[in-house]
């Protein structure tokens, strides 16, 4: 029964909107200890740059086959390059120049499969007035084609209370669902500012940063205190290796995880909000269980790389 959910994607057009973020892989292997400090020294080997943040979003709702309008801002300098190579035939890019801030990029150092060390490259201050009069320009014009609209905030300048709270207004005007992922990885929780949003996705730490008493054994009351604080009208939370649980359509769902060994969990929820954002509203349940499926197959490449979707039907089936 759910193949023919999976079948519907190639049909949904979703609206991205958020920071981009490179995610720069380094192998390498330790030889020793440095000389002139307490740390390792690694002879650095083979380096991947992958698209993470709402490019790696973008990469699991073209992979998955939907159609997509990706609006973001990159800096000016020559990571932003980069992002000439994110081509698909189902691909509208919306690209902005911020010329006051570099292109977000994670690098992270690996000996072999073990994690040294991340550095990151940001610039987390909010975007200019002109600029956001431009991404507000783009996205009306934009919200009248789409089946959904999708924002993943990992809080690095683009999404600004007042960009967030004409979202919000755009979202009810056009009557266009609005399913919301907020990070809180750097910052402090703002899941405040998306109040009376359509649907929001969260993780545990997310769920508790929001109502400290979160409580996975009392998921139902836990979920329900969540959407009463927001003001929402539904609500997921994610739980990794034991699935996910929601309220959807005023039913209480829970689905179980599926279970594969997983290598780098990192991307995981991106995935997810990428799968789930293409379900069937009126079939939540069965498409809590494919983000649920589609989130864990990801965890099985090091790398914030997608699946393929046949492997997802591949499970399904």
């Amino acid at each position: 029964m759910k193949l023919d959910i999976i079948k519907s994607f190639k049909d949904k057009r979703v609206l991205l909107i958020g920071d981009a973020i490179l995610d720069v892989y380094i192998y390498g292997r330790v030889v020793g200890e440095s000389l002139d400090a307490p740390v390792p020294e690694v002879e650095e080997g083979q380096a991947n740059i992958f698209f993470g943040g709402n490019g790696l979003v973008a990469n699991h709702i073209l992979g998955l086959g939907g159609h997509l309008t990706f609006i973001t801002i990159l800096g000016a300098d020559e990571d932003a390059k980069y992002y000439d190579s994110l081509v698909h035939p189902k691909l509208k890019k919306i690209f902005l120049v911020d010329n006051t801030r570099r292109t977000t990029v994670k690098r992270r150092w690996y000996d072999g499969w073990k994690k040294l060390l991340q550095v990151n490259k940001v610039d987390n201050h909010d975007i200019s007035v002109s600029l956001e009069k431009k991404l507000l320009g783009h996205i009306e014009r934009e919200v009248k084609n789409v089946d959904v609209i999708v924002v993943m905030d990992p809080q690095h300048g683009l999404l600004k209370q007042t960009l967030i709270d004409n979202l919000l207004k755009i979202s009810k005007k056009y009557e266009k669902p609005l399913y919301v992922d907020v990070q809180i990885s750097h910052k402090k929780s703002n899941h405040h500012l998306y109040r009376n949003v359509d649907c929001m996705l969260l993780n545990e730490k997310e769920a508790k940063a929001v109502y400290p008493k979160f409580d996975i054994k009392k998921p139902k009351q836990s979920l329900l205190t969540i959407m009463k604080k927001l003001k929402l009208k539904n609500v997921v939370v994610k739980l990794g290796s034991r699935g996910a649980i929601a309220i959807f359509n005023g039913q209480y769902i829970k689905s179980q995880p599926y279970k594969v060994r997983a290598v780098d969990v990192c991307g995981a929820g991106d995935a997810f909000l990428a799968a789930f954002s293409l379900g069937d509203r009126s079939r939540p349940e069965e498409s809590l269980k494919i983000a649920n499926i589609w989130a864990a197959l990801s965890t099985k490449i090091h790398g914030t790389i997608p699946p393929k979707k046949k492997d997802l039907i591949r499970a399904i089936s």
